[in-house]
């Protein structure tokens, strides 16, 4: 598993299944996961270069395109600081996807997506978040802003997926499987499964100090660590995701 672990195909059939999963839907969401990672990486010398916060909810059914466009046009209401880009059709399925950048420097993304679903459409809904580097005190600013948009796109009970990548801040002198043992021991987790490589290295997880959780293979996970070296004298690329990790690694 040499090359880039990327979150297409078989990925992202798991995601959208995790997703469904009433396990991973948090009813009270709060960022005590974002808040946990960022801070081990930070105790762990690891120099954070972007997190992310993606949550996706099922708004329901539309009987046709208008019915859609219903969906999107109450959104833009909701988001008018948002550029949205124009519907894309293809073989009955509509996306569309308008961007924001906060003033804050944040990111933001939310796009409506419909497909056929026994003769009507089922319609659902994704907010993306991104930030570069990590400011606790820029994050609480925007954190009420989150909460709001949260319950505008996604309504009560989102499922809202966290990731923190960064790198070692020199290169690092110990071996992957040490490092990655010492991340777990931090969260307090015990590993699930691991895949090892001599330069990479990924594994699942669970922690009781989170509530919300996933299964695989009927073991509850949610906590996902990939770690990746560049080359001798390289640094190492840290990946932290809840309940897994939803951006290349």
């Amino acid at each position: 598993m040499g090359k880039k672990v990327l979150m297409t195909g078989l990925m992202l059939t798991i995601l959208l299944a995790c997703f469904s999963g009433a396990q991973a839907k948090q009813s009270n969401w709060n960022d005590q996961a974002l808040v946990q990672i960022t801070s081990v990486m930070q105790q762990s010398d690891i120099d954070i270069k972007n997190w992310s916060l993606y949550g996706k909810s099922t708004s329901g059914f539309v009987s046709d395109f208008t019915g859609y466009v219903n969906v999107v046009e109450s959104l833009q209401a909701k988001s008018p600081s948002f550029n949205w880009e124009k519907i894309i059709e293809s073989n009955e399925h509509w996306s569309v996807t308008g961007f924001n950048i906060h003033s804050s420097g944040i990111k933001e993304r939310v796009s409506v997506f419909a497909y056929p679903h026994k003769k009507q459409y089922k319609t659902y809904i994704i907010y993306e978040v991104e930030g570069h580097d990590w400011n606790s005190q820029v994050w609480d600013s925007f954190k009420p802003e989150f909460r709001k948009k949260v319950q505008w796109f996604l309504g009560e009970s989102p499922s809202i997926y966290t990731c923190v990548q960064g790198t070692d801040s020199g290169t690092i002198d110990i071996v992957l499987q040490k490092m990655a043992k010492q991340l777990v021991q931090s969260f307090n987790a015990t590993t699930v499964e691991a895949l090892y490589e001599e330069t990479f290295l990924s594994l699942s997880a669970y922690t009781d100090q989170w509530k919300h959780s996933i299964l695989t293979d009927q073991q509850k996970m949610n906590l996902q660590i990939g770690l990746r070296t560049h080359g001798i004298g390289g640094k190492t690329t840290i990946t932290i995701g809840t309940p897994i990790i939803t951006t290349e690694y």
